[in-house]
């Protein structure tokens, strides 16, 4: 699995703050205020991620993994291998788009 190089060093570190499904969008919300939004093939259950910092992302076609410091991993099926994934600061100006 490659590491997704343009987004795990604007992720790293970050807190996740909390964590949402809206029909198949998950949004991950950051305590700097900043939100990913992920479009997904389809919605699941979601563990709570509340506290844990960003590790890195890898991803390999529509598999992505959130890893997190703490060794835990948000496995995320995405709805298409492109245009699936934004990140967006907390002025709302786009700082990721795939």
């Amino acid at each position: 699995m490659s590491l997704n190089r343009k987004l795990t060093p604007l992720l790293l570190g970050r807190i996740v703050q909390s964590t949402q499904f809206q029909d198949a969008i998950l949004e991950i919300h950051f305590t700097d205020g900043s939100i990913l939004r992920i479009k997904t093939a389809q919605p699941g259950e979601l563990p709570t991620w509340q506290g844990r910092t960003v590790k890195r992302i890898r991803q390999q076609k529509t598999l992505m993994l959130v890893d997190f410091a703490d060794d835990s991993t948000l496995n995320v099926t995405l709805a298409e291998a492109m245009s699936s994934v934004m990140l967006r600061d907390k002025q709302g100006v786009m700082e990721y788009a795939d």
